[in-house]
């Protein structure tokens, strides 16, 4: 689900923020951007994100409040005189060896990697990752307290919804029972219409109940009626104690479907179809709303 989360921490006299941000994602990815000073421990912020959160599209972005004009905490460009002299004695070995033709300007030599390096006014790396640790970590719980909060009223909703639709399967297994009755009886004036012309010949009743037992047969949904009730059961039961119910509500969701898609396939009944409609409208409301979940 969406949220935001923010976290400080203050350092001779500058402080570092982090922040972290998240969109809906069916799975976990996070992106970072981070001052050049805790580059290197990109991989471990991550981490850091990804041990609290399981789904989402996360971006989280670390810097300096404060600080000199390029906003890190201090430090010297320093030019690497043995790389640089290095480079130079290659290019011109190169050149004499294979004929090339140039000069080595200006332009050429500052683009040479590791020549100009940064050097940070006496930190140790492990200074920078326990800073870094600290905020990210700060961030990150935020986050989670404010997807936490949006999660109590999303799983009100849920179960609100998952309510609708067990009282409409209810209402589909009560009307069932009726359907079949009424069938044998549109059945019986049907044969009586067709008899109706023979005088006084009797409606074949035995006849009539073995056709009447194989229709309900292939019309009776009380078994997926039943298992689509256990589902809302299951559904419900993990809101309550799974901590985080996300690909399985997802999973059960595609049970549910199947299921009301069966009883749809079965009925010739206009209240049975209203139902079935009704369901379908809900499971796929719940179905976007479970998108949010982790």
């Amino acid at each position: 689900m969406t949220g935001y989360g923010r976290g400080e921490a203050l350092t001779d006299g500058l402080r570092l923020a982090a922040e972290v941000r998240s969109v809906n994602h069916r799975f976990c990815e996070v992106s970072a951007r981070l001052p050049r000073a805790f580059s290197v421990f990109e991989g471990e912020a991550r981490k850091i994100v990804q041990d609290h959160v399981s789904r989402g599209k996360l971006t989280l972005v670390v810097s300096w409040e404060g600080g000199d004009e390029s906003g890190e905490p201090g430090g010297a460009l320093t030019l690497d005189e043995r790389a640089a002299e290095r480079y130079v004695e290659l290019l011109r070995r190169a050149q004499s060896r294979f004929g090339l033709e140039g000069t080595i300007d200006l332009r050429t030599f500052a683009s040479l990697p590791n020549v100009f390096t940064w050097e940070e006014a006496g930190r140790s790396s492990e200074f920078y990752l326990e800073l870094l640790r600290d905020v990210v970590e700060k961030a990150t719980r935020d986050l989670i307290r404010m997807k936490e909060t949006e999660g109590e009223a999303l799983k009100r909703d849920l179960v609100a919804r998952a309510g609708l639709v067990r009282s409409r399967v209810a209402r589909i297994r009560e009307r069932a029972p009726e359907r079949v009755r009424e069938t044998h009886e549109r059945m019986k004036e049907r044969v009586r219409a067709l008899l109706a012309g023979v005088g006084e010949a009797e409606i074949p009743e035995d006849r009539l109940l073995m056709e009447i037992a194989l229709l309900s047969d292939r019309l009776d949904c009380t078994e997926e009626c039943v298992r689509l009730e256990a589902h809302c059961d299951h559904f419900l039961k993990f809101l309550e104690e799974e901590s985080a119910p996300g690909r399985k509500l997802n999973f059960l969701l595609q049970e549910m479907n199947r299921e009301i898609n069966t009883i749809g396939s079965k009925s010739n009944d206009v209240g049975i179809v209203e139902q079935v409609v009704e369901v379908k409208e809900e499971l796929e409301r719940i179905r976007e709303q479970v998108q949010n979940i982790e």
